[in-house]
């Protein structure tokens, strides 16, 4: 019996804090603070989507000091998704219309100074985000 408690502890153990890293791991969302994601502009329009509660790009990339477009496609069905960008004290530069899916929106964003930014969507920041680099 005690042979049997060790062994289904010994499991046990290893799942159990495999499972708080990945919990505890699900903080912050600045770019920044994540593994470098590069990508290059090539040029004002650019497209993202949503689908199962992520987007399909974990970077975008445009020219600085030059107002771009962003074509959003919310795929997930009554999931309330946007794209926002903010800098790295967590201050908006831009806040795309919140929309429930499936529908497809095009923003309009003003011109961005060239630096590493954050694009996220603001109900769901803690997993949908990504790298917005402009230069």
């Amino acid at each position: 019996m005690r042979n049997r408690v060790w062994f289904a502890s010994a499991l046990f153990l290893p799942v159990a804090v495999a499972a708080s890293l990945v919990v505890l791991g699900a903080g912050g969302s600045f770019a920044a603070d994540q593994p470098a994601a590069s990508c290059a502009p090539n040029g004002p329009a650019l497209a993202i989507t949503a689908s199962d509660n992520k987007y399909d790009k974990t970077c975008l990339a445009a020219p600085a000091n030059q107002a771009l477009t962003i074509d959003f496609d919310n795929q997930d069905y009554g999931i309330p998704h946007n794209v926002s960008i903010y800098d790295k004290d967590h201050k908006a530069l831009f806040t795309g219309e919140i929309t429930d899916g499936p529908k497809k929106i095009k923003y309009s964003v003003p011109a961005i100074p060239a630096g590493k930014y954050e694009f996220r969507c603001d109900p769901h920041p803690e997993f949908m985000f990504g790298t917005f680099d402009v230069g």
